[in-house]
């Protein structure tokens, strides 16, 4: 064979080689890029809905002092909204501590008109920036549970905002700038005509329970639960769903695991891997929220109710009717154990309600005075220096029978991380408007 022959057939072989191989270049490519397009699709939520910050930690009471031992209030969260739509209108600055002149305002004259904003548990300074408008870098470190506003303190454009601890003892001043007081002094005035008289119990800590001292009547409800397949909670929270095996009602990856209860219709999610824990209730919240966004589970109305620091665990509670919701196994709420900006425990009911449009069942109660509740959980031998908060709200039964889950109004107290339904039997509870 000649040499130029050679030289041809080594061209010839060069050329096909270099072909095959940009050809598979080429596929390999294609194939990367959608193997990598469908696992940045794969996003999988259980629904649409994403909310803010602002839009969950909200107030669970309000409270207008119109004079001493005068209180008036409400509980209702339709109530509540246009409060917090017109403090959204504020612009927060100035930051700083108050404790004398606080004191001096409130306790020393009990007269002076003053709104008393109340949240269901600790918020941090840090999360006033998600919920309102704040003009400063810097503000200021730790919790506050209430805002107080005094009527006085309100001019045409300008005014004063404190925010206390449960306990009272620690009381950071803010100065406030709005367009104008007039249409919150309006807020005001419908309040002090709509709302029920309060009753004020001051405790031994400084602290205050606040209560509804006025009978109230209030309906019954049902919801049919409608239940979620496992199969998109599998998808939406494991991170390697195709590698998750099953195991009776427990399903697992290999490092997380998600148990199911179907008889409760509860469901557990645990990642061991997250054991760092974060270091402010603002990292707890912040991180929960998130995580539930992430993958759209508030599938009803949840409102943020509390943190506990030593637990690392924050809880979501479920609203029915404008008033929360209570129930012994945990059906009531979205509970979360925190790490590191990760989740290391989450534990929600897989179902949401669906509204009964026919109840010929429906019932009506008319529950008692706060006064006569604190009476009754004192003779009980309940030391009220322990209580956080009273207040009425739904619980939560399930009707297996019936298929449907069932809301009773009540009274419940607070005690340390536990809401504890107040007897209603010996309150004397009304149904029908008949003992």
């Amino acid at each position: 064979m000649k040499v130029e022959q050679i030289k041809t057939l080594i061209l010839t072989t060069l050329v096909l080689v270099s072909i095959v191989l940009f050809w598979n270049l080429v596929t390999f490519q294609r194939n990367y890029d959608l193997v990598n397009n469908q696992e940045y699709v794969k996003e999988v939520t259980i629904n649409d809905i994403k909310k803010p910050i602002k839009d969950l930690v909200v107030p669970n009471k309000i409270i207008y002092r119109n004079g001493e031992n005068s209180f008036h209030g409400i509980q209702n969260m339709e109530q509540i909204t246009p409060f917090v739509n017109e403090i959204r209108k504020w612009t927060f600055y100035g930051f700083q501590r108050s404790v004398n002149e606080f004191v001096e305002k409130f306790e020393g004259m009990p007269g002076k008109q003053v709104l008393i904003v109340q949240f269901p548990g600790d918020v941090p300074f840090e999360l006033l920036k998600s919920m309102y408008t704040v003009e400063v870098k810097e503000i200021p470190s730790g919790n506050f549970r209430y805002m107080f506003i005094f009527q006085e303190d309100l001019n045409d454009d300008e005014g004063i905002v404190y925010f206390a601890t449960n306990d009272l003892r620690s009381i950071i001043k803010a100065n406030v700038r709005q367009k104008s007081s007039a249409h919150f002094r309006n807020l005001i005035e419908i309040m002090s005509n709509n709302s029920n008289p309060y009753y004020a119990y001051k405790k031994n800590s400084g602290g205050y329970l606040f209560v509804n001292d006025k009978e109230t009547v209030i309906p019954d409800d049902q919801y049919y639960p409608r239940l979620y397949d496992e199969k998109i909670f599998i998808d939406a929270l494991f991170s390697n769903p195709d590698r998750v095996t099953i195991n009776d009602e427990e399903y697992t990856d290999g490092s997380s695991l998600m148990k199911l209860q179907s008889d409760q219709q509860m469901l557990t999610f645990v990642d061991p891997t997250i054991t760092e824990s974060p270091d402010t209730v603002y990292n707890m919240i912040t991180t929960s929220v998130n995580y539930i966004n992430a993958h759209g589970g508030w599938t009803d109305q949840y409102y943020y109710s509390g943190a506990f620091v030593n637990t690392k665990k924050i809880n979501f509670q479920l609203y029915t009717n404008n008033y929360p919701v209570f129930n012994e196994l945990g059906l009531n709420e979205l509970s979360l154990v925190v790490g590191k900006n990760r989740i290391h425990e989450y534990r929600r009911p897989y179902f949401r309600l669906d509204f009964i449009p026919y109840n010929p069942n429906k019932q009506e109660y008319t529950l008692p005075k706060g006064t006569d509740v604190l009476a009754e959980i004192q003779g009980d031998g309940v030391n009220l220096e322990l209580v956080e908060d009273i207040l009425i709200g739904y619980h939560m039964e399930k009707d297996n029978e019936n298929a449907v889950i069932k809301f009773q109004p009540s009274w419940f107290y607070k005690i340390g991380n536990s809401w504890i339904r107040v007897n209603d039997e010996k309150l004397g509870v009304v149904e029908n408007g008949l003992e």
